[in-house]
């Protein structure tokens, strides 16, 4: 299979590309990078700014890109988050429709922000949206890819919650804090936390396009948990105290309402979805995905010494 995707050079994307290529499959990214993604996705891997130079048809479209939503949101910053993910989906399904041959399946992004802050309420894929501005954001980011399904498309949307790895993302801007002892939960802790390790966040996009889920599906794993059993965990694992908690009003402070929507937000996902639809996780507790994720980054850390 031939699959053109966007996002690809990003920390999610460069896994996907290692897994697709292994397979044996056909790869086009998308950059404003060409010339860089051979190095960053795979030898085999191709690089294009528009998709309107892949010249060949394509099966199947993945759409990751985005740019970074933790950061503060100023009035510049949203429009930037908003832009880079509407405007592009938007081309990629422009394009995907003026194809002589069109894709079989389109697998799209969006996030748990989809369901806003909802307390402890389990939240499966037929839960309605939340409020707030990341809400709003998924729920424009998804009905981009409706004239595709109207068109008879096969459309997967992804809502992916914190994805967990060593080599970037929320678990490596923590581990430092955490490795010194400085580490701990953020507000009352008592928020509720969907993640999903990146293996089993690529292992999920691959089911997808191999089984051709065409529904919106809950991208975390079976285990949410509560910031304050994050913190202990990873705090466990790393064999150091957590004792430091990050008060609700500092992180206000500092991030405005990116820390209301992202950091102090309640959402407890169930990947109900890929579990119908058979899938298996590799990684289906937070101590299991924790385990292993930092029991690799020994081992590179030990390898880079030895260099």
């Amino acid at each position: 299979m031939h699959c053109l995707i966007s996002g690809g050079t990003g920390l999610i994307g460069r896994l996907f590309c290692r897994h697709w290529l292994a397979r044996g499959d056909t790869l086009t990214v998308l950059s404003r990078r060409p010339e860089k993604v051979r190095k960053l996705c795979g030898e085999t891997a191709r690089g294009c700014r528009e998709p309107q130079e892949v010249g060949e048809p394509v099966d199947v479209v993945v759409n990751l890109a985005g740019a970074p939503i933790t950061h503060r949101w100023t009035e510049k910053r949203r429009a930037e988050i908003r832009n880079s993910r509407l405007r592009l989906t938007e081309k990629l399904v422009r394009w995907s429709l003026s194809q002589a041959q069109r894709p079989r399946y389109f697998l799209s992004g969006s996030a748990v922000g989809y369901y806003g802050d909802r307390g402890g309420d389990l939240l499966k894929e037929s839960s309605p949206p939340g409020g707030g501005f990341a809400a709003q954001l998924c729920r424009d980011w998804e009905a981009t890819t409706l004239p595709l399904q109207q068109a008879g498309i096969c459309v997967g949307i992804t809502r992916t919650a914190i994805v967990l790895s060593t080599r970037g993302g929320a678990l490596s801007k923590m581990l430092p804090a955490f490795r010194l002892g400085l580490g701990g939960p953020m507000g009352s802790g008592e928020q509720w936390m969907s993640w999903i390790h990146e293996e089993d966040m690529v292992g999920l996009m691959l089911h997808a396009i191999d089984r051709h889920l065409c529904l919106p599906f809950n991208t975390c794993a079976p285990e949410a948990v509560t910031n304050n059993s994050f913190a202990r965990l990873l705090a466990k694992q790393l064999h150091r105290p957590c004792l430091m908690r990050t008060p609700a009003w500092m992180l206000k402070l500092m991030f405005g309402q990116m820390a209301e929507e992202l950091l102090l937000a309640s959402q407890r996902m169930e990947p109900r979805a890929a579990l119908d639809s058979g899938y298996s996780f590799q990684f289906p507790t937070l101590e299991q995905a924790l385990a292993d994720l930092l029991s690799r980054r020994q081992k590179t850390e030990a390898r880079s010494q030895m260099r």
